[in-house]
């Protein structure tokens, strides 16, 4: 959308120094009046370019020329409201007069046509450039140095139990000798004291 109205611009400029440079043309084309009235020419001097043109028309009820005194041109008679006509092709300074009124005279000055100054053309105006976008350049992560793990120092075994075998007060009391009552009984012998140590015995363990 930018190109193209820079594009239009750029040809309106263009054609607006088409018109410049064609005025002095059109300026060459001009035409010049002179009136003839009271028996004088007015104004008495114009000035033009070469190429120009210069017109005299009678005002006066009676006749008038517009004759050069140097014999460049001669209108011939100009009757009363009439007009004659004459273009200029070369620079100078051209006294005129009236063949029929010798005292009436007038003076044209034919200037050079001036050359134009070149105008430059309209520059078209820069191309934006698209510019691409910048490129981000990916950074990688930072590494991150292993560090050694402690090693744990070996430690010595926790002290394994031993099983003891504790003996409960009831087995104890199981494993505990119980007093057995023996009962001895006697044999049979003949006579002594031996029967009455036995029996003594006896009593003595089972108190």
């Amino acid at each position: 959308m930018a190109v193209r109205s820079a594009a239009v611009a750029w040809a309106a400029a263009l054609i607006v120094s088409c018109g410049l440079l064609a005025l002095p043309l059109v300026a060459i084309a001009a035409t010049s009046a002179v009136t003839i009235q009271s028996s004088a020419f007015a104004p008495a001097s114009v000035t033009v370019r070469v190429g120009d043109t210069v017109g005299w028309t009678n005002r006066d009820p009676f006749s008038h020329t517009s004759t050069s005194d140097t014999g460049a041109w001669d209108t011939g008679v100009i009757t009363a409201g009439g007009s004659r006509s004459f273009t200029f092709g070369s620079a100078g300074t051209f006294a005129y007069h009236c063949s029929i009124h010798a005292f009436m005279h007038g003076t044209v000055v034919v200037q050079g046509a001036s050359t134009p100054q070149p105008t430059p053309p309209p520059t078209a105006p820069p191309t934006p450039v698209r510019t691409a976008p910048p490129t981000i350049a990916s950074t990688a992560p930072p590494t991150v140095a292993p560090t050694d793990e402690p090693t744990a120092a070996p430690t010595s075994p926790p002290p394994t139990a031993t099983a003891s075998q504790t003996t409960t007060p009831s087995a104890a009391a199981s494993a505990s000798p119980s007093a057995v009552a023996v009962q001895v009984t006697p044999a049979p012998a003949p006579g002594g004291p031996a029967p009455l140590l036995i029996g003594a015995v006896a009593l003595a363990i089972v108190a």
